[in-house]
């Protein structure tokens, strides 16, 4: 089996795909959002297509830098870059949180460069949720009401009656199979004799994030059939590795590191594991809009939680046994301080566990892609 070619996962090379152009013929709406701390859920109720905003494909910011100075993600600025130049207009509404400084700023961006173009006439809802940077019982209370909130936004803007409980629990019982299924096929890849590579599971989780969810369940049922009945990939040689740090949307990347002799094992991303890690159901007797929010403001967290440090730290053990992992890299896009705080913590906390790190940093297209592989294979020689 060329799990390369496989349709359903044509929806990671691209950012427009053939399932959102049937769901938008269905008279339905798309809304683009930047972080895992946006309420899907809550979207897909509202019978709205949450898109994961992406810059694969993007080589170049030249229409991003004009708007935001180089010392900024190139992530980001990739981002932007795509939106500038109209790739983004199919668009119904666009959701932002404070997830970083970078793609907060996004929304400003958006409203008054992008989505008022000249000649752009469609109007495209704007939402923000404020999310605190701590995890205490207060902030919670407050990331709901942002959520209830929210959701009233939604109503207005979309012209919805309501979103009722019922749909919310309908939404809640898909992302949870959705996620059920991701850790299933996460298990074939970190197992002794692996049927899935690190550049494949990427490939997976961004068409994932880019379809409806109940479609993308029954792509993800077959997927995993397939890959049952599928031969080991021989690693013979290969060092078992965990990557963790920065937003990776581009095979690109994981191919070359995969191409300098690893087995990508693992990884700690957001588009990976810590979307699917948690295996908590949510609650949905009494309020699923409260469920909704709990597990997002109390699940694995990224370094833009600032007091979760040792919880993710331990997540990092834990994978590292299960997925039999040899070496890590740390890796993060120039001018992000959240990763790269991390990753400088991590360099040091996993010296006691005696696992090689290699941290490097980056720019988010593969302009130095000579310079990056001969890292990995001097690393790969340590080990």
């Amino acid at each position: 089996m060329i799990l390369h070619e496989d349709p359903f996962l044509s929806a990671s090379s691209s950012i427009m795909n053939s399932y959102i152009e049937n769901w938008q013929k269905m008279g339905n709406k798309v809304v683009g959002y930047y972080c895992t701390y946006i309420p899907e859920e809550l979207l897909f109720a509202a019978d709205l297509l949450p898109f994961r905003i992406r810059a694969t494909g993007n080589k170049d910011t030249d229409l991003g830098d004009i708007y935001m100075v180089r010392f900024t993600c190139s992530f980001v600025r990739a981002t932007l870059d795509m939106a500038l130049k109209g790739i983004y207009d199919f668009l119904d509404g666009f959701l932002v949180c404070n997830s970083c400084d970078h793609s907060r700023r996004m929304y400003e961006l958006f409203d008054l460069k992008v989505f008022s173009r000249e000649n752009f006439r469609k109007n495209v809802h704007r939402f923000y949720l404020a999310l605190p940077h701590i995890i205490t019982d207060e902030g919670f209370e407050w990331y709901k009401r942002e959520v209830e909130e929210l959701k009233e936004e939604l109503e207005q803007n979309f012209k919805i009656n309501e979103i009722t409980n019922e749909k919310l629990t309908k939404s809640i019982e898909i992302y949870n199979e959705n996620r059920k299924l991701l850790r299933e096929l996460h298990k074939l890849r970190i197992q002794k004799n692996p049927k899935l590579t690190g550049s494949e599971a990427l490939q997976i989780n961004m068409a994932n994030s880019s379809i409806p969810k109940d479609i993308a369940n029954e792509e993800l049922k077959r997927l995993k059939t397939l890959l049952t009945k599928r031969e080991d990939i021989n690693i013979d040689n290969k060092k078992r590795i965990l990557l963790v740090g920065s937003v990776v949307d581009n095979i690109e990347f994981t191919e070359l590191i995969e191409n300098s002799g690893v087995f990508l094992a693992s990884d700690v991303l957001c588009f990976g594991t810590r979307n699917f890690v948690d295996d908590v159901k949510l609650e949905t007797s009494k309020s699923p809009l409260e469920s909704i929010t709990k597990r997002l403001y109390y699940r694995l967290s990224c370094p833009r939680m600032m007091d979760d440090h040792e919880r993710r730290l331990d997540f990092l053990k834990e994978e590292i046994k299960r997925a039999n992992i040899e070496g890590v890299i740390l890796q993060r896009i120039n001018n992000c301080d959240l990763h790269g705080c991390d990753n400088m913590l991590f360099t040091h906390e996993l010296k006691e566990l005696e696992i090689p790190v290699l941290n490097m940093d980056r720019e988010f297209y593969q302009s130095d892609t000579t310079r990056l592989q001969t890292r990995i294979e001097a690393f790969l020689e340590m080990i």
